[in-house]
């Protein structure tokens, strides 16, 4: 069977289609900017079990400091830089489905639960957080120190 030239092209779009619908959940997530002088607050009300939400601070030396929020099937709210202890220098950082927290870089996953315990040598680098009700509270001395990681 031979394609026409408008056949081939079709094609192709159609391939371009469904690789990008199949790489959609390896894309980089955006990002909510959050701001403070002394402490970030984020409200977590909107934060379901199994979900996690992606946050950039601007620090005053310019630098875009990414984290994540994630809320496990435990009911806790676990927070995390955007990056990794291993993959970090690539800049890749993270991506969420199905209740897991997964590298850009090397694939590995992590359930939204053991965020803080890693897997081999990529491991979610810990950020500190502060919990009051419906509000964490992340210190913006925490995020300065985590700007070698972008």
């Amino acid at each position: 069977m031979k394609l026409t030239k408008l056949g081939a092209i079709l094609l192709v779009v159609a391939l371009a289609i469904g690789a990008a619908a199949a790489a959609g959940s390896m894309l980089a997530p955006g990002c909510s900017s959050v701001h403070g002088t002394d402490v970030v607050t984020v409200s977590t009300a909107d934060l379901s079990r199994g979900s996690a939400r992606f946050f950039c601070y601007r620090a005053p030396s310019g630098d875009l400091i990414r984290f994540v929020l994630a809320r496990g099937e435990d009911g806790v709210v676990r927070s995390v830089f955007d990056a990794c202890r291993q993959c970090y220098r690539f800049h890749k950082g993270f991506t969420v489905a199905d209740g897991y927290l997964i590298c850009r870089l090397c694939g590995n996953r992590y359930k939204l639960d053991q965020v803080h315990e890693g897997l081999a040598s990529c491991q979610p680098v810990q950020l500190e957080n502060t919990q009051h009700g419906d509000k964490v509270q992340v210190r913006v001395a925490s995020l300065e120190q985590g700007h070698t990681l972008f």
